[in-house]
């Protein structure tokens, strides 16, 4: 694991140097995310975040020793998500031409990488719940719902690099309990590139504000490559690990996805129109500023990855565990549901709390 200590560090700077020296290209070339309509940030933003954690992940790559042969579809997956990403950065392509290349995208992961979720778990009174011929239907499912799910949760500065961030780490930190060195060194390198794209996404006190957005291409290939590191730990020969922690681990954006897409095909709009219904907007409602928003919902994943990881080391039967989640996601339901009652409680909270203080 030496490897780590040398190519994490330099998948850091080579990330830092490249984002940085790519905003004025970015700017000339219209690149650029302009405020306006539900877009409130100052300023003209460069939209370079996915082109320069690209180039990182693939150059930091390729000083690896060993053989990247059955990655070649991890990395062209990312590649065409990364172009349609730019293009629709640039000119607004259709919903249904990103849809087309999104299950491209999950068609390479399932046919190429040879990754499916073959069964859903053990249930007592049914054993391994097998999907036989709806496994790889599933997985495309899931897979460009993942994508969608990373996508719509860059609506905040710092939030979905920051969520992705724990998810390879728990994604990581599995896979060495499990005693799969393999499956850490491409996450945490992809992981170091992104806490780069933070030093330029999330503000701090040497950067106000953000400097960098992700764009459509950040964010869909980041979907993508998490879809990947899960499906390839979760169906290792061998793994002990059930998909029910996986599940606990996605649980804040595919549940913010999930009941988002619903509500606007209730409404009879188009599932993937924007606006301002997501979970972090309700928070922002509830006026907690756009740092604290981030800091409430890298919590709710951190904690809900620890229930899944936790759960799994304790033994915690799965089927346990799906009713556990079904009752988180029921939860989430009702609070995005009475979103307007939930935002009254929250400021009469914070308000007691300061009279207290």
């Amino acid at each position: 694991m030496v490897q780590l200590f040398v190519l994490c560090p330099l998948a850091f700077i080579l990330a830092l140097f490249l984002i940085h020296n790519l905003r004025r290209p970015a700017v000339r070339l219209r690149l650029v995310d302009i405020p306006g309509g539900r877009k409130a940030h100052d300023g003209e933003v460069p939209l370079v975040g996915g082109i320069g954690l690209f180039a990182t992940f693939a150059l930091v790559a390729l000083l690896l020793p060993n053989e990247l042969g059955s990655y070649r579809g991890l990395f062209f997956g990312m590649g065409i998500l990364l172009i349609a990403g730019v293009l629709d950065d640039l000119h607004d392509i259709r919903a249904r031409d990103k849809f087309i290349v999104q299950m491209i995208a999950a068609g390479v992961l399932v046919f190429w990488g040879d990754l499916t979720v073959a069964h859903l778990g053990t249930f007592p009174g049914i054993g391994e719940l097998r999907l036989g011929p709806l496994a790889a239907p599933f997985t495309l499912l899931c897979v460009v719902g993942l994508v969608n799910a990373v996508n719509m949760l860059d609506g905040v500065d710092g939030l979905a690099g920051g969520v992705v961030l724990v998810v390879l780490a728990w994604l990581s930190l599995m896979a060495g309990i499990e005693g799969y060195p393999q499956f850490i060194v491409l996450p945490a390198i992809l992981a170091s590139a992104v806490l780069a794209f933070l030093v330029f996404n999330y503000p701090h006190p040497w950067r106000p504000r953000a400097s960098v957005f992700l764009g459509d291409s950040g964010s869909l290939l980041l979907g993508f490559a998490v879809a990947w590191f899960t499906l390839e730990l979760g169906t290792h020969p061998g793994n002990t690990v059930p998909p029910i922690t996986m599940a606990w681990i996605l649980a804040l954006p595919v549940f913010d996805t999930v009941i988002l897409i619903g509500r606007r095909l209730v409404k009879g709009r188009h599932p993937m129109a924007a606006d301002r219904e997501h979970l972090h907007h309700i928070f922002q409602r509830a006026r907690f500023t756009c740092r604290s928003t981030v800091y409430l919902q890298l919590a709710i994943s951190t904690f809900m990855g620890a229930v899944g990881v936790g759960s799994w080391l304790l033994g915690v039967p799965e089927w346990v565990m799906y009713v556990l989640l079904l009752g988180v996601f029921l939860g989430h339901l009702y609070f995005v549901m009475h979103a307007w009652r939930m935002v009254r409680v929250i400021r009469w909270v914070r308000g007691r709390n300061r009279q207290a203080a």
